[in-house]
């Protein structure tokens, strides 16, 4: 066969993204997180989320502790024997792990039975069968009656045991099992609504809306100049007039231009508000006279979040363009500025992932784009009350009046001073109100587009009140693995007796969506998965790509090959290892492995960690290596295919002599 997977020399293989909206999505949830005071009911509930999780390691260390403190239950010695066997082949088991296996039995057999004891003692058979089937000798126990008695525990206990054990399991039990247990992988992976719900897990945790509050606006220094230059010509006017006082001047004429100027200064300056207002309103929808940088304004807030913001903005509103002809960046350049303005301003000195903010982002885009069709975003302006507009001119009608009142009783003069003052004075003063009354006017339009987003608040949580949780993630993973493993062997038509073991690994496929719980494992909305089914005759290996959120897989590639094909085998770490004050440190970012075949074909698989660029001090680099190196099953599979590239042909029987030697490493 022709079909092969390739990664040339420098790819980077393993846990890639390309260019999507925001940054990796983290849970700020406690599930995986234990205080040094913590009870140990608590302790038990994380540990178990560890084991559900795909993170036996961890929770076998919680368990093991809770054993040795005196803490004991049926159902803790059986969940810390999965996490033992867990994600560990035979060769895995050894050392001091058999004598917790039987020392967790034996605590679990002095206690009153039920149905995590029964579950325990199926397990146990199961391990007893296979090291009595690796030894070659007479079996102590039959397996018939070992499967009627794993057939009888409750399901969620066969799914446990079926998948925590399954690298343990091997030739007759293995085939019994997992026949089984691939009918209900193929009924089960795609329930509990996985199509309507898994994409809610890369969604982040959302940010309640903050309310934006107009910007600050102050009086033009030309109008302060002629609001005191006006005001001193109406004194001059004023005295003018009251130098050589008339009745008709005095009764008459000035209080008609007071009352004038009270009428133009309040119900003027309302006018000049709304049209100030629609002036802020037009430049918020305008294009910008010069393209905006996505660097720090300064005040703690870093350039990376700037860069994610435009980036949100950028990628949400070329995805809610309405399939519409027209200049649809056009129509929007100015309002997305706008908007990386507003959310840079209003979050940057939050510590919050972009991604928080990305559905508000998002239906900012989707408001713009309903309104597209009728030109919405020009329907911004307000209209000038007309009660506003009758009295304006009715104060302009009423200063006419007393100023020709004036210039019949008291002259030219005076009517210049007040005139000229008047007009300076008047519209200073009503451009200086309407500076105070544009501010009301701009809280107003952000008090009501508040209260429309936290209306989508609270829609877009009742959207993600269903959200998976991390352990049911790593069910559905496990379950595609499973299927995936099982279509392989089904279509090579390879027979349980011909398959010595196999190996799956995943790692996150590029331009996925990333997400995760802080201390658990990434992952993604797409995988590419990788197999290795190891027979007696060679190696069968198939790279498949997998869409988690629906459960589809394509492209897959095949690649067929001799041990004897092998031409040579690497390991490659990126990280620390050192002794710091006496203690050892391991900080791994990365571990690749390379196979190298004599036609020069590498098959290269890579595991590594990523972290959050707001909450570094959260979590340890080498935890997050950890995490996904366990979860990927790289961990698992390492040993296996650097034996077969050391060992080639000869690794079978090498193995049987390994599986010997494990069985005769067991006591009770």
């Amino acid at each position: 066969m022709d079909n092969h997977n390739e990664a040339r020399s420098g790819a980077q293989v393993g846990q890639q993204v390309g260019a999507h909206y925001g940054d990796t999505a983290i849970h700020y949830e406690s599930v995986y997180h234990v205080n040094q005071d913590d009870p140990p009911e608590r302790r038990h509930e994380v540990a178990r989320n560890f084991l559900e999780g795909g993170l036996p390691r961890e929770a076998e260390r919680i368990f093991d502790k809770l054993l040795r403190a005196g803490h004991v239950t049926t159902e803790r010695a059986y969940l810390y024997f999965l996490s033992v066997v867990g994600e560990r082949s035979f060769h895995d088991l050894h050392g001091e792990l058999p004598g917790r296996i039987i020392g967790a039995r034996k605590m679990s057999a002095s206690l009153p039975p039920d149905e995590w004891s029964d579950a325990f003692s199926v397990g146990w058979r199961l391990v007893r069968f296979v090291r009595d089937e690796a030894a070659g000798g007479s079996r102590s126990e039959d397996l018939d009656h070992v499967l009627r008695s794993f057939d009888s525990l409750p399901q969620p206990r066969q799914y446990e045991l079926s998948e925590h054990m399954r690298m343990i399991l091997s030739g007759v039990v293995k085939e019994r099992l997992e026949a089984s247990h691939a009918v209900r992988v193929v009924a089960e992976r795609l329930g509990s609504g996985r199509a309507a719900r898994a994409w809610k897990f890369f969604e982040p945790d959302p940010v309640k809306p903050k309310l934006y509050a107009p910007p600050a606006m102050s009086v033009d220094q030309g109008d302060k100049v002629g609001l005191v230059a006006g005001g001193a010509a109406l004194l001059v006017g004023v005295v003018m007039t009251l130098a050589y006082p008339t009745l008709l001047g005095v009764l008459l004429g000035l209080p008609l231009l007071a009352g004038a100027g009270y009428l133009l200064h309040r119900h003027g300056g309302v006018r000049e508000a709304v049209k100030l207002r629609n002036t802020v309103k037009r430049r918020e929808v305008m294009p910008p006279l010069h393209p905006v940088v996505a660097r720090s304004p300064g005040h703690w807030v870093t350039t990376e979040f700037v860069q994610e913001v435009h980036g949100l903005v950028d990628g949400y509103f070329t995805e809610a363009r309405p399939h519409i002809a027209g200049d649809w960046p056009g129509y929007t350049a100015g309002i997305s500025a706008h908007l990386k303005q507003r959310f840079v301003d209003l979050y940057g000195n939050s510590r919050i992932s972009a991604g928080s903010i990305g559905w508000l982002i998002r239906w900012h885009a989707r408001q713009v784009a309903d309104g597209w069709v009728d030109n919405g975003l020009s329907h911004n302006q307000m209209a000038i009350p007309p009660r506003e507009t009758r009295l304006f001119r009715t104060g302009l009608a009423v200063g006419v009046l007393g100023m020709l009142v004036l210039l019949l009783s008291n002259g030219f003069p005076p009517v210049l001073f007040l005139g000229v003052g008047g007009f300076f004075a008047g519209r200073s003063a009503m451009r200086a109100r309407a500076v105070r009354d544009v501010v009301k006017f701009l809280r107003d339009d952000a008090e009501h587009v508040h209260k429309a987003e936290v209306d989508a608040y609270q829609r877009w949580l009742e959207v993600l009140a269903d959200r998976p949780s991390d352990s049911e993630m790593a069910r559905w993973l496990a379950m595609d693995r499973a299927y995936l493993r099982d279509n392989a062997i089904s279509r090579a038509n390879l027979p349980a007796h011909d398959l010595v073991t196999h190996v799956v690994m995943t790692e996150g496929a590029r331009g996925a969506l990333r997400a995760r719980v802080v201390h658990g494992p990434p992952r993604f909305s797409r995988y590419v998965v990788q197999l290795f089914l190891l027979t007696h005759s060679g190696v069968r290996e198939a790279r498949v790509e997998l869409d988690f959120l629906s459960g589809d897989a394509w492209n897959e590639q095949r690649h067929l090959f001799r041990y004897d094909a092998l031409a040579s085998a690497s390991v490659t770490e990126k990280g620390l290892r050192a002794t710091r004050r006496g203690k050892e440190v391991e900080q791994l970012r990365s571990r690749s492995f390379q196979l190298t075949l004599v036609n020069g074909r590498d098959i290269t698989v890579v595991a590594e960690n990523f972290r959050n660029q707001y909450e570094d001090d959260i979590e340890d680099e080498s935890e997050l290596f950890l995490a996904a190196l366990h979860t990927s099953g790289i961990d698992t599979a390492l040993p296996i295919l650097e034996a077969v590239a050391c060992e080639g042909a000869d690794w079978i029987a090498r193995d049987r002599e390994r599986s010997q030697r494990w069985s005769q490493g067991w006591y009770e």
